[in-house]
């Protein structure tokens, strides 16, 4: 995402990632009842059975433990995904992981966040599930799913999983299952299940957004070569949802990096250093408010009186590059008759910053040229302070730093 923090979407298959040090245990509502004592044997059961490779034996387990009353809190689909892969069942593998990760987007796509009456979690931490956690590698899974002997179509699709947590950088990705005793906790498991692939995770990074595209342009492929394909549901509102936070991230990118288009004529505050040229400075500061130019400093020029200029401007034009204003201006000393006058200044922005990630401020430096029109006092005889009026033309050269 951080975006970098933001795009998205952690791949499909970021089923459980929860930290260990969690300590979340659950206290079931049969705790201690001779119905959980019941299906805690038929689990160690079929662990035995796992372990011995015998396939009849853990499937009559599987349907006990299903069709207990219980159900999932017998056995949720996150350990029965596994026990499928442990049996060499990669066609169910991939068909329930597809299937429980498009019930989890859709449900998050519509902002619907209590899944916790839909896909409840095993009642137990045993053996068991102590088995399934060490099993339970994604990358692994998928790559074997990939060189196994699944048909090419499920074979195909577990590739392009495989590539979607490779682009991302998820290449240590694990399963994990915790047991929950609230539906508060169940919720907050349900989508760090999902990690990633909720809304609201977009990113600004530019590289992520490349990458979705590539990766959208293999998924339409794969629609295209199997078009009766159960997994195309997934990829239709897996899509829809990454292309949401995608066009999000890259709205939000572009404001970032070209946010002065929607600056331009708003304001801001910066300093300038003036040359004169023949002989003098001039350092000012400025605010500008929309496009009213306020400014003002010390001015210095060895042939006019020295003081501390005051000028109001209103700004004509600006782009990335350019801004022009014209002004009137008044040069304050200690003479009676102050110097007065207009001009016109021309800045020049060699570089533009993004905007600040951190505060919402961006910055830019310029090269000025800046033409003034004075009619005012010049020095006759500095001595006796004599002076006579005169109309002078200025040429100024300089820089400025501005933020806004």
């Amino acid at each position: 995402m951080s975006m970098r923090n933001c795009l998205l979407f952690v791949l499909l298959l970021n089923v459980v990632v929860f930290a260990n040090d969690c300590n979340i245990r659950l206290l079931p509502a049969f705790t201690d009842s001779p119905e959980k004592q019941t299906l805690a044997n038929v689990r160690d059961s079929l662990l035995s059975a796992l372990q011995a490779q015998d396939s009849n034996e853990v499937f009559r387990f599987v349907n006990v433990l299903k069709n207990s009353g219980y159900d999932e809190r017998a056995l949720d689909n996150y350990e029965l995904i596994q026990i499928y892969f442990w049996m060499n069942q990669y066609d169910s593998t991939l068909v329930t992981l597809v299937r429980e990760h498009y019930h989890f987007i859709n449900k998050s796509y519509e902002g619907v966040w209590d899944c916790s009456a839909d896909a409840p979690f095993s009642a137990f931490e045993d053996e068991l599930l102590d088995s399934l956690r060490v099993r339970a590698n994604l990358q692994r899974q998928l790559k074997l799913i990939f060189e196994g002997s699944a048909k090419q179509e499920y074979r195909d699709f577990a590739n392009l999983l495989i590539v979607i947590l490779k682009d991302l950088g998820y290449n240590n990705t694990r399963m994990q299952y915790y047991g929950l005793d609230n539906d508060i906790k169940r919720n907050s498991i349900q989508q760090s299940r999902f990690r990633g692939y909720g809304r609201g995770n977009g990113s600004s990074d530019k590289n992520d957004t490349l990458s979705f595209d590539s990766l959208k342009e293999k998924l339409i492929a794969f629609q295209n070569k199997y078009p009766e394909s159960e997994f195309n549901l997934w990829i239709n509102l897996w899509i829809t949802q990454q292309l949401e936070q995608i066009e999000a991230s890259r709205d939000y990118e572009y404001e970032r990096k070209y946010y002065y288009k929607e600056f331009y004529y708003t304001g801001g505050i910066g300093g300038e250093f003036f040359h004169a040229i023949g002989s003098g400075y001039q350092i000012n500061g400025v605010v500008q408010i929309q496009r009213f130019i306020l400014g003002f400093g010390y001015w210095k020029h060895d042939n006019l009186c020295n003081g501390y200029v005051v000028y109001m401007g209103l700004e004509a034009y600006e782009s990335r590059y350019i801004k022009t204003f014209p002004f009137v201006m008044t040069v304050v000393n200690k003479f009676e008759h102050n110097p007065l006058g207009g001009g016109l200044q021309f800045e020049f922005r060699p570089w533009i910053s993004e905007l600040g990630r951190e505060v919402p401020i961006g910055s830019y430096l310029t090269i000025n040229v800046r033409y003034e029109l004075l009619y005012g006092s010049e020095y006759i005889n500095r001595q006796d302070e004599e002076t006579k009026k005169k109309l002078r033309n200025l040429f100024h050269l300089g820089v400025g730093f501005h933020i806004w």
